[in-house]
C-alpha cells in the first residue's frame, strides 16, 4: 500500500458516541459525545437510554469528525466500526450507521473487535505523525497485553498483530466494575473509579488493607467480586466506629487502590516469567486513566526491559480512534468486506472475545 488509507471509524459499544478519521495510524480527528452525566442519576449505564442518545448523536458526531479532519465522505477509503463486545442495543446503532454508510458510498467495510482496539491504542499517532511508537512496530512482538476497562480485565499473549491468545481474564467482576461498585458504597456517584483513585492520593498506605484476590492461584485469571464484598463489610465497620466518612475514606481508598495494583502486578509478573521471549507490553482501557495504575504497570515493564506501549489519555476510554488503528492493521492484512451482502452479514456480538 503506497499511501496510508483514509479511514472513518465508529464506536457505540457503551455510553459514548465516538467517530474518528485516521490517515493510516495518524488521527486526523476524534470526536466523542459522552453520556456520563445522563447516566449518573441512575448510578450506571442504562442501555436503552444510551441507545436513544446514540441515535440522536451519531449523525452530528459523524459530521463533526469529517469537518475537523477537513475531509469529505467521498475522500474516505474505508469505513470501520466496533461490532463487539459491548451492550447489544448500543452496538447496533453504530454498526447500522456504518454499514449503511459503506454501502451507500461503495466503501469497503472493516468490522473491529473493541478489545483489539484497546490493545492497539498505544500505536496511534497524532495528526503530525508523533507518538510513542513511530516506527519498527514489528520489533515489539511477541508481546503481552493487559486490558482493563469497565467490563474487562484480560491478559493477552500477542504473537503479532491479529494473532492473540487470551492467557487470563476476570472470573467475575472486572477492575472497572469493582471501582464503580465500591465508589457507590462511598457515595461517590457514577462513575466512582476516578474519585476513588483521586482520594487515594490523600490516604496513608497500610492503614486500611485488603486481601489480594487470586494471589496464590497458579493461573493468570483475576477475580474482584470478593473484594467488593470485603469493602462492603469494611465500610459498615468503619461507619459504626467513626462519626464521619471523612475520618477514614482517604485511607480506605489508598488501601483499595494498592490492592488492585498489587493484584495486577502479581499476574503480570507471573505471565512474564512464563513467557520470557516477550519484548513489549501493550496496555489499554479506561482504568488506565489512573496515572498511578499506568505508572506502576509501567515499572514492571521497564524492570524487565520491555517497550511499554500505552495510549494517550484521550484514547484510554472508549473511543473511535482505537477502532481506526485496529481497522488499519486489518486493511493491511486484507481483512475487509466489499459487497453489500458481506457487509450486512456482520451482526453485533455483545460477548465477542479476543
Amino acid at each position: 500500500m503506497s499511501k496510508d488509507p483514509l479511514i472513518i471509524a465508529f464506536d457505540t459499544s457503551c455510553d459514548d458516541t465516538s467517530v474518528a478519521v485516521l490517515r493510516g495510524r495518524r488521527v486526523l480527528s476524534s470526536v466523542v459525545s459522552s453520556q456520563v452525566e445522563i447516566h449518573a442519576q441512575w448510578g450506571g449505564v442504562v442501555p436503552d437510554i444510551a441507545r436513544r442518545e446514540h441515535e440522536k448523536n451519531i449523525p452530528l458526531v459523524y459530521e463533526e469528525a469529517l469537518r475537523k479532519a477537513k475531509v469529505s465522505i467521498e475522500d474516505v477509503e474505508y469505513v470501520a466500526c466496533t461490532y463487539g463486545p459491548g451492550l447489544a442495543i448500543d452496538l447496533e446503532v453504530g454498526l447500522k450507521f456504518a454499514q449503511d454508510l459503506a454501502i451507500k458510498y461503495k466503501k469497503p467495510f472493516v468490522p473491529v473487535n473493541h478489545m483489539e482496539g484497546h490493545l492497539l491504542s498505544g500505536l496511534l499517532l497524532n495528526s503530525n505523525g508523533n507518538g510513542l511508537v513511530r516506527s519498527n512496530v514489528e520489533s515489539l512482538f511477541p508481546a503481552l497485553g493487559l486490558l482493563i476497562s469497565g467490563k474487562h480485565t484480560e491478559l493477552i499473549y500477542v504473537e503479532k498483530i491479529g494473532k492473540y491468545v487470551k492467557l487470563g481474564e476476570t472470573l467475575d467482576d472486572a477492575v472497572g466494575e469493582a471501582f464503580d461498585k465500591v465508589g457507590r458504597m462511598l457515595n461517590f456517584g457514577y462513575p466512582g473509579g476516578p474519585t476513588l483513585t483521586e482520594f487515594a492520593k490523600k490516604g496513608k498506605r497500610g492503614k486500611i488493607t485488603f486481601t489480594i484476590p487470586m494471589k496464590h492461584s497458579n493461573d493468570l485469571n483475576f477475580s474482584y467480586s470478593g473484594v467488593k464484598t470485603a469493602a462492603l463489610y469494611k465500610t459498615k465497620e468503619l461507619r459504626e466506629e467513626y462519626e464521619r466518612d471523612s475520618e477514614w475514606v482517604y485511607d480506605f481508598c489508598r488501601g483499595f487502590l494498592d490492592m488492585i495494583i498489587e493484584s495486577l502486578v502479581i499476574k503480570l509478573t507471573k505471565a512474564i516469567e512464563k513467557y520470557p521471549e516477550v519484548k513489549g507490553l501493550f496496555v489499554g482501557g479506561g482504568v488506565f486513566n489512573s496515572e498511578e495504575i499506568l505508572r506502576k504497570v509501567g515499572q514492571v515493564a521497564r524492570k524487565n526491559g520491555f517497550k511499554y506501549v500505552y495510549p494517550e489519555k484521550e484514547f484510554r476510554g472508549d473511543n473511535a480512534g482505537m477502532v481506526g488503528i485496529a481497522a488499519y492493521y486489518a486493511i493491511l492484512n486484507k481483512k475487509v468486506l466489499e459487497t453489500p451482502s458481506k457487509i450486512l452479514s456482520i451482526d453485533r456480538e455483545p460477548r465477542l472475545s479476543l
